[in-house]
């Protein structure tokens, strides 16, 4: 079964070479196009809103959406907003604006839906934003410098001439053990293609965030072999197959105690902001509440490394299974559903998705989501649909057949069949006829 093409990113150490001249002028220029990055990707946001609200009103009132072309003159929404933008944000490289443009907007339409029917807030994006380059925005070379580089086009001509930068800067590319120089190496060989990428600083050091693609190949996985997965909270995964012995289990919990624990720092933190040093007061608000910011980006860097964990450990269980399908249930929308387990309408549910998804289109492994209306109320042996067969968040125990199981298990055992939305549908109206 082929995989197809596979994207994935790798991140690099940068050192100035030169070719901006003055390294403090150029890292200035860059500051400023980094905060500027945060305004374009909020404001693409606000305006795609704002255009969706009109139309919608447009419609309420005349029966018509209204016309992008008449209106803007612009085929797409996103091209009107770059003719917007590009000349409060000069300072880009116009490739550049557009890409950046483009991460907001690809951002927004996938939740589009969602968002205009309240389920869930519209993106906002925070500062220290990394600068978004397009992939004719970065040239390596390993001759040029004598050492691995790259060479940005980060600003536009105006503002190069403005801070007196007389090129475009170059960096060198630190390749820091053999993954790192084995990807860059076939990058320049062109095995691998570069695409967009990103620049950030962090930790006074600037970073490139490489994205690259290549062919996958093939892998011996059977598409009629279904792995359910279901995402609880005694179990955080817990995945197994109709068709198989055995099940893939993650016990819960891990997020939820790291998270306590930070969240308790984090109050404590709160209440300190209100009597602290003048070391803090002196600098102001910000200063104040920095550690309260620190702690939240722990807990989402955490959960972020958890979710990679994780979805790499069930990928490599279905892989040598040879599962050719993951059957999960759509958990799309279900931020604002009351009758929704709590905990996962504040967890990174709908990320730990997304990285399964990412993670089993690099091994060629088919994705489908099931909607999740009574796959854990249903007995995965008999059929019966019944609320009391749930007795609690861990325990199963069918009413009609006796079945008892892990309620994760059970839920996973239903979400492995085949066409389970229909079959469900089928049972639960006749238990009602």
């Amino acid at each position: 079964m082929s995989k197809g093409v596979v994207t994935k990113v790798m991140k690099y150490t940068l050192r100035y070479i030169g070719g901006c001249g003055d390294f403090h002028k150029m890292q200035e220029a860059v500051w400023k196009l980094q905060r500027q990055t945060r305004e374009v990707l909020n404001k693409t946001v606000q305006l795609a809103f704002d255009w969706d609200h009109r139309s919608r009103e447009a419609y309420r009132t005349s029966g018509e959406y209204l016309d992008i072309v008449k209106e803007t003159g612009y085929k797409r929404l996103d091209g009107y907003i770059y003719n917007r933008l590009k000349t409060d944000y000069a300072d880009f490289a116009s490739s550049n604006l557009n890409a950046t443009i483009q991460v907001a907007w690809k951002k927004y339409m996938a939740s589009k839906s969602d968002i205009l029917t309240g389920k869930m807030s519209f993106p906002s994006y925070k500062s220290n934003q990394p600068i978004v380059l397009h992939n004719s925005s970065i040239r390596f070379s390993t001759e040029k410098y004598g050492v691995p580089a790259a060479e940005l086009t980060v600003f536009s001509n105006a503002l190069k001439k403005e801070n007196g930068l007389s090129t475009n800067p170059a960096f060198e590319i630190l390749l820091m053990d053999g993954t790192q120089r084995s990807i860059f190496q076939r990058v320049i060989s062109g095995e691998y293609k570069h695409g967009q990428c990103q620049i950030n600083y962090e930790k006074r050091k600037w970073f490139l965030y490489l994205t690259y693609t290549f062919e996958a190949g093939k892998t011996p996985l059977d598409p009629d072999k279904i792995l359910g997965v279901d995402i609880g909270e005694t179990l955080a995964i817990c995945a197994s197959s109709t068709s198989e012995w055995g099940r893939f289990v993650i016990q819960g919990g891990e997020v939820t105690r790291y998270s306590k624990q930070i969240e308790e720092r984090r109050r404590s933190q709160q209440r300190q902001a209100t009597y602290c040093g003048e070391g803090r007061i002196g600098h102001g608000t910000k200063a104040r509440v920095a550690p309260i910011y620190a702690t939240e980006d722990r807990i989402a860097n955490f959960r972020d490394t958890i979710n990679h964990r994780y979805s790499k450990a069930l990928i490599e269980y279905a892989v040598k299974h040879g599962f050719g399908t993951i059957q999960m249930e759509d958990l799309s929308g279900i931020k604002g559903e009351k009758d929704f387990p709590k905990f996962l309408r504040h967890w990174t549910y709908y990320d730990l998705q997304n990285k399964i998804e990412a993670k089993a289109k690099e091994q060629g492994i088919n994705v489908v989501k099931v909607q999740p209306a009574y796959t854990s109320q249903r007995c995965s042996k008999c059929g019966c649909i019944d609320k009391e067969n749930r007795k609690n968040q861990e325990l199963f125990c069918c009413v009609k057949c006796g079945f008892k199981a892990n309620a994760d298990f059970n839920a996973s055992q239903n979400i492995s069949i085949k066409g389970i939305d229909k079959i469900i549908e089928k049972e639960y109206n006749a238990n009602i006829e």
